[in-house]
């Protein structure tokens, strides 16, 4: 039986996005179940689970203050925080992206940067549509991490979409990629077989074969013997 993977969005999604996580897990082999806050999330059966990009991740679940002018997704902040807790108890296989590693690394108790581009030095990225499909930068995996050895290669280039970034490190992760100017890229929980976060969105790479391979990763995971 094909695995189910549950995969967060936000509540009002853009079906671009939606869509291009969908086809992710179904090319690797699992079955997509959408996990919504207009739905009743916590009667769903999953099998392994995927955090989606979207809004910020509300300051005060990390000892922040909210900005006025920043949009948050408080349901959504409390569906993710129910299923991030009930996959570690589960031990559930875990891919979260972008937001979603935010938000891992915030629900382990670690906090956030909420300006990346005032937090680090040479973090001024182009925005706007065109980078957001074609900007590339580099970024450098710790050698012997899972995500290390998912890759095969101790550098790759990625995307680039978002404007905050990981802070101080939640209790048992670790950062397992960086950008040359420190900006944490991918962290992971070692004592876990699953357990990854990832800033870029490899879901926009499955042209790619090595990012393709992150999604099956996930779904070999879940497999239930």
């Amino acid at each position: 039986m094909r695995p189910r993977i549950g995969i967060t969005s936000p509540t009002n999604a853009p079906p671009f996005a939606r869509f291009c996580l969908t086809l992710a897990v179904r090319l690797a082999g699992g079955v997509p179940v959408k996990l919504s806050a207009k739905r009743p999330y916590r009667e769903m059966v999953i099998d392994g689970l995927i955090l989606g990009g979207g809004a910020d991740v509300f300051p005060e679940l990390y000892q922040s203050e909210a900005r006025k002018d920043r949009r948050y997704d408080r349901q959504r902040d409390e569906l993710e925080v129910y299923w991030l807790k009930l996959a570690q108890e589960k031990k559930l296989p875990v891919l979260a992206i972008c937001r979603g590693a935010q938000m891992m690394n915030v629900v382990h108790g670690g906090t956030l940067h909420m300006e990346v581009s005032t937090a680090f030095d040479d973090a001024h990225y182009p925005s706007g549509l065109f980078a957001a499909t074609f900007f590339r930068k580099p970024i450098y995996l710790r050698k012997g991490s899972h995500f290390h050895r998912l890759m095969r290669d101790e550098k790759l280039m990625v995307n680039s979409i978002h404007k905050q970034a990981i802070a101080n490190l939640g209790r048992g992760l670790i950062a397992v990629a960086e950008e040359p100017n420190g900006v944490i890229q991918a962290i992971e929980d070692p004592t876990q077989a699953f357990y990854l976060g990832v800033q870029f969105h490899p879901e926009f790479l499955l042209y790619q074969r090595r990012y393709r391979q992150l999604f099956c990763a996930l779904i070999e995971a879940a497999i239930v013997p």
